[in-house]
């Protein structure tokens, strides 16, 4: 076992698999991530019900994605020496408050206040969830651990964020908010029970985030993620317009997005498998496989079929992805592994939140015929970026350090 193995935490796993913990945490990030998108799927009925035009409450998306990615590493560090369960607790209650302030808001300027209280909470969430699952398991099982706690990304893909939409096209955005606020605080009761209690990180904050931020395997796979979001979102913001390019329309394009979702619950399953035995050629294969179904969507976005088919791949590879660059990170600051996730998160929300301005622009000005090609071109310089890093960021595990 590697030193950096074995520095993953400063207090003994829990025997075995730690279960109800690591599944509380992955209802946790279901939770997490379907308040973060589920405006996108209410937009037009919360942008009237608040008087405000579509365009300015797609605001409600951006305001969460950089208030998360300005604040996860300060407040990341903030934080860090508070116990890990009451932590989490308390960060769940903060999402139930947000969610029901969200619901009960009169005008868009409270909405968007609670949106960024929202996202600076989120921040400190996706910080701490993976690094959690890191300091519950054996060095071995990180991945595997980290991968569990990811498949409630994939469940609110496919099913939360649908369930949501329908929720609020039937009975209003506001009770879809409302329910979220209930969810919320079901699973502060269920983490307070079920998650296995850790300590915070005594050591001086500012000097671990430093140490964190010269570690070159950090700034690598950050570096990396934050471009790679550039490119997944500056073609996924826009994946209805190319879809209908392709003749799908209407009802179409739901089947086809819950294709995407459902190969993207299967690329977690494969990430599952691979992160602990072969990280660098599932992050390589999975940066390949990304690239290539844009580059489908590019070349041949006309056909129907080929959409699909590239559809399903493209979902596929980008499930995958979050668990191993997550594991990467985590595992290239073993010892400040929710500073290094803080620093993760920021290029991962920069990149959604600019790949999605990018996108737009390009759209405007050259049509939506070139917006794949623009996404190829950075998912290609993210892939060169993990080929050249195979000494630090995106290393093969040598023998004895799999499980």
């Amino acid at each position: 076992m590697s030193k950096t193995a074995q520095s993953s935490s400063s207090v003994s796993p829990v025997p075995g698999w730690p279960v109800g913990g690591l599944l509380s945490l992955s209802a946790a990030v279901f939770l997490a991530l379907t308040t973060e998108m589920l405006p996108a799927g209410v937009l037009p009925s919360t942008a009237r019900d608040l008087g405000v035009s579509e365009d300015v409450a797609g605001l409600l998306v951006t305001a969460f994605a950089y208030a998360m990615a300005l604040g996860a590493i300060p407040l990341t560090a903030l934080t860090r020496g508070l116990p890990r369960r009451p932590l989490m607790v308390f960060l769940l209650a903060g999402f139930a408050v947000v969610n029901a302030v969200t619901a009960v808001s009169g005008g868009f300027v409270l909405a968007a206040a609670a949106r960024v209280a929202g996202g600076l909470i989120a921040g400190v969430f996706w910080s701490t969830a993976a690094a959690y699952a890191a300091r519950l398991v054996a060095p071995e099982r990180v991945g595997r651990a980290v991968a569990i706690v990811f498949a409630g990304q994939a469940v609110a893909l496919t099913a939360g964020l649908p369930l949501g939409t329908a929720v609020g096209s039937a009975v209003g955005w506001r009770t879809a908010f409302g329910g979220l606020a209930v969810l919320a605080l079901v699973l502060a009761v269920l983490v307070a029970r079920f998650l296995p209690a850790r300590p915070g990180d005594r050591a001086r904050g500012g000097t671990r985030v430093a140490a964190v931020l010269r570690t070159p395997g950090v700034l690598v796979v950050s570096g990396t993620t934050l471009v790679v979001m550039l490119g997944q979102f500056a073609v996924y913001t826009y994946v209805a317009p190319l879809l209908e390019r392709a003749g799908l329309g209407g009802s179409a394009i739901s089947w086809a997005l819950l294709a995407y979702g459902a190969a993207g619950a299967v690329g977690v399953g494969a990430a599952a498998a691979l992160v602990d035995r072969r990280p660098r050629a599932a992050v390589l294969g999975g940066l390949g496989l990304l690239a290539g179904a844009v580059l489908v969507l590019a070349v041949a976005g006309r056909s129907t079929v080929v959409v699909l088919v590239a559809a399903a791949a493209w979902g596929l590879a980008f499930g995958a992805l979050p668990t191993l660059l997550h594991a990467a990170v985590v595992r290239a600051a073993p010892a400040s592994p929710e500073v290094a996730d803080s620093v993760l998160n920021s290029g991962f929300n920069i990149g959604i939140g600019t790949g999605a301005v990018l996108g737009g622009q390009v759209l405007v000005r050259a049509g939506i015929g070139a917006v794949p090609w623009t996404a190829f071109a950075l998912l290609i310089a993210g892939a060169a970026t993990a080929l050249a890093a195979h000494r630090t960021g995106f290393p093969e595990l040598r023998a004895g350090e799999a499980g």
